[in-house]
């Protein structure tokens, strides 16, 4: 199994959540998704190689307290500058995705934590 690094794109605060959005390397060739954009595959893998394009796995991760409640993945990015993403409307996409799963994840959680009584077992614990 290989481990992936990310680099960090943006950190922001979102009602509350700690939002991250980072990249990683994307293992996908990427020929096979843009062969329709791009006249010249040997020149599109030169670009990307030379740096002048990006290719990368974009990440959206919503965090509470420095845990992560949701997150949302998009593979397949191509860009000159990734930061566009911040802008362009595809992290927009992800961060919904991410929030929703957050929020659900806070509820779930909170239910837990009401369900475990934890100040009767804090009480006890102080006996």
């Amino acid at each position: 199994m290989t481990t992936r690094d990310y680099d960090p794109i943006s950190k922001f605060e979102r009602d509350g959540f700690e939002v991250l959005v980072d990249k990683t390397w994307e293992e996908t060739d990427p020929w096979s998704q843009l062969n329709e954009c791009f006249d010249d595959k040997k020149q599109l893998y030169a670009d990307i190689e030379s740096g002048k394009y990006d290719w990368f796995m974009l990440r959206v991760r919503v965090m509470l307290g420095g845990h992560e409640l949701g997150s949302s993945y998009l593979g397949g990015c191509l860009y000159e500058d990734p930061t566009q993403v911040l802008t362009d409307g595809t992290m927009d996409d992800l961060l919904g995705e991410a929030m929703k799963e957050a929020v659900q994840s806070a509820l779930d959680l909170k239910a837990v934590l009401v369900e475990m009584s934890l100040e009767e077992r804090l009480d006890a614990l102080c006996v």
